[in-house]
Formats: C-alpha cells, structure tokens, sequence
C-alpha cells in the first residue's frame, strides 16, 4: 500500500513537472534569446569600433559609419558613408529579413550594384576579413539601431531639410528606386550609364548617357540656382532640357519622393563640391 502511494505521489509530482515546464517553456526561451542578442549587440559594438593595437582584428566600421553608425567621410574622398540608424533599413527588413546581414557580408554591391563600392564584403566566404559569428553580431547590431529609428520616427514623419537626412534619401529610399541604385553609394555612377555625381554641388552633370539639346539653357538655370535646377530635373528628368522628351532618368514625382525628401536629398547633393 505504501509503494502503491509513493507511485500515485511521484506519477503526480512528474505531471506537475511536466506542465510547470510547459507554461514557462516559451518565457524561458524567449528570456534566453533576448539574453543571447544583447550578447551579440554588445559584441557587435566592440567589433564596430576603429580598430587599433588592442583590438587589431577590429573591421573598424566606425572609421567610415561615424562612431556612432551615424555617418561620416569615406577616408579623404569626400564620399559619406549612411547614417545607420535609419528607419529606412528598417523597412527595408520589413522586406527583406537578411537585408542587411547581407550588405555586411557582400559588401555595398547589394544595395547599389556597384562593383566599386567603397563598402566592402566582410564575410570570410568571399575573402573577407569576418567569420560567421562577428557578422551575426554586427547584424544585431545595425538592425537594433535601425528599428529604434524607425519606433522614434514612425513612417510617414518628413525628414529634415538637413545633408544627413538627404543622405538617408539617396541611399535607402523605399518608395522608387534609391538614387544609390544608379549612381552607387559613392556617387560616382557607371561610366556611360549613370552618371557621376560627386562634384554636382559645384557644376552640373553634362556628360549624360543621352545627349541634352538645351545644355547651354541647362548650364545657365544651373548657374542661376542650383537647388531650383535640381528640384525640376528629379522632378521630370531633365525634359524641359530636352525638347521635353524624358532623359534616361526616371521622373520623381510627390508619390516617389516627397517634397521634404526632395529637399533634403538637394541639400545632401550640394555638398559635393
């Protein structure tokens, strides 16, 4: 009888086990995850800083990002690296979950098809400096940045009219093609198809794809005023330079690139001097 109780009262006690263990499984899990990303976002921002004596293996993102992810010059080229706390990555995730886990491994040639962008591939499997783990955590922790951004600036919030808000336009615009996507991350375009642009804050681009009958009417409203110039060009690719047949541009128009967006791209472009 005393066995038979002893049964009855572990039978009992395993079946309580078995649904404490149920109901917390999920809390457990969930806790050990988000213990495991602060993990990685910590490591993730050792690996972001500039790399030096003490922290040789250091990819040094910050040397170009800023040492905040928030933008900065690309050595001396007068090229600016995104500002990545953006709520433009985040809707780009939105899309795409590996979105940026694979700009970091392949390099700015996934957002921009350039070749030549100055943003490397990282990754170890195309001769990159990274192992899988340090990619993961850089991951974690762009993507963290990228979703505060975007809590602390719900969609449809006009950028301001600053060069860093243009910045974020021309590179990860979500509504039409990015400007980077033709032009590239550096601005600097493919020879006889997208034209460069890293000196346009200082002369206007002439050597387009497709001849310009008005140049010397484009020369002289460019010369004029620029920001006017550049608001009527994106707005209807260059027609009105054109006989009013459409350059290989495509038109922006409001539901594309609004006009706060416009203008701030504007005053990120006539930085480029």
């Amino acid at each position: 009888m005393r066995l038979k109780t002893l049964g009855v009262v572990l039978i009992t006690a395993l079946a309580l086990f078995t649904v404490f263990y149920w109901v917390t499984d999920t809390p457990r899990r969930t806790s050990g995850l988000e213990a495991e990303k602060a993990d990685l976002i910590a490591y993730g921002k050792e690996l972001f800083a500039k790399a030096d004596a003490a922290h040789p293996a250091n990819p040094g993102c910050a040397q170009c990002h800023g040492p905040e992810g928030k933008g900065g010059e690309v050595g001396d080229t007068g090229v600016k690296a995104p500002n990545l706390h953006s709520p433009s990555i985040a809707t780009k995730l939105t899309a795409n979950s590996h979105y940026v886990n694979l700009v970091i491994r392949f390099g700015g040639v996934v957002v921009s098809g350039n070749v030549k962008s100055p943003m490397p591939a990282w990754s170890a499997e195309v001769g990159g400096a990274l192992n899988v783990q340090q990619i993961d955590a850089l991951t974690a922790l762009v993507e963290s940045w990228a979703k505060e951004a975007a809590a602390s600036a719900p969609a449809g919030t006009p950028p301001p009219n600053t060069a860093a808000a243009g910045d974020d336009v021309f590179h990860n615009l979500t509504t039409a093609p990015a400007c980077a996507s033709c032009h590239g991350q550096d601005l600097a375009g493919v020879e006889g198809t997208y034209p460069n642009l890293q000196k346009i804050g200082s002369a206007p681009v002439t050597k387009l794809p497709t001849p310009i009958s008005g140049l010397a009417k484009l020369q002289a409203d460019y010369k004029a005023d620029p920001r006017k110039f550049l608001e009527q060009w994106i707005r209807d690719s260059g027609k009105n330079y054109n006989g009013g047949t459409a350059t290989g541009m495509p038109a922006y128009g409001p539901d594309a690139l609004s006009d706060a967006q416009l203008q701030a791209v504007i005053t990120f472009l006539l930085t480029h001097k």
